[in-house]
C-alpha cells in the first residue's frame, strides 16, 4: 500500500508489509497493530493468524487491534545492517499489553543503550525504517520510550 506523502517530491511511503499494522490518516488518529485472538482459548498472537498456535484449532482467530503499549523486554545494540537499513540500530523484544511478545525496532533515543531499561514502558509509532531504490520511504512499525 503506498501512502501519499506530504512533501513536492515524488517519493512515496510505502508499507514494508501490508496486514501487520494501521497507519492514520489523520494526526488525531493512533497506529495499532493488527494482530488475533482465539474464540476458544483466549490466546492472543501478532501478526495476526489463522490458525490458533496454542491449541491447533481453525476458523477461531478474530482479527483484533492491539493498542501498541507495552514493556521493554529485552534489547540489543546491533552495529551492522542489512542493505539500505541504518547501523547502528536497537533491536528488542516488547512485551504487549495484550499479552504477545514481539520483536521490533526501537526508536526515539539514541542507539548506544544508555536511555533504555529492561521493563520500561514503550510505545508504539509507525515511522520511516529506510529507503528503496527508488528513494521512497518504507515504513512500519517501532518503538519508542514513553516520556514521562
Amino acid at each position: 500500500m503506498e501512502i501519499p506523502s506530504s512533501t513536492s517530491t515524488a517519493k512515496k511511503k510505502v508499507l514494508i508489509e501490508e496486514g501487520l499494522f494501521y497507519q492514520p490518516a489523520s494526526p488525531r488518529e493512533k497506529p495499532y497493530l493488527i494482530g488475533s485472538r482465539c474464540s476458544l482459548c483466549g490466546n492472543v498472537t501478532f501478526p495476526k493468524r489463522h490458525v490458533c498456535p496454542r491449541c491447533a484449532k481453525k476458523d477461531t482467530m478474530t482479527e483484533i487491534h492491539l493498542n501498541g503499549r507495552g514493556k521493554l523486554d529485552t534489547f540489543s545494540i546491533v552495529n551492522a545492517a542489512l542493505p539500505g537499513f541504518k547501523a547502528p540500530s536497537i533491536q528488542a523484544y516488547v512485551k504487549l499489553e495484550e499479552g504477545p511478545r514481539i520483536w521490533s525496532l526501537i526508536t526515539g533515543v539514541e542507539p548506544d543503550g544508555k536511555a533504555l531499561k529492561i521493563g520500561m514502558d514503550v510505545e508504539l509509532v509507525v515511522e520511516k525504517v529506510r529507503e528503496d531504490a527508488q528513494g521512497n520511504e518504507m515504513i512500519s512499525y517501532q518503538f519508542r520510550p514513553v516520556k514521562e
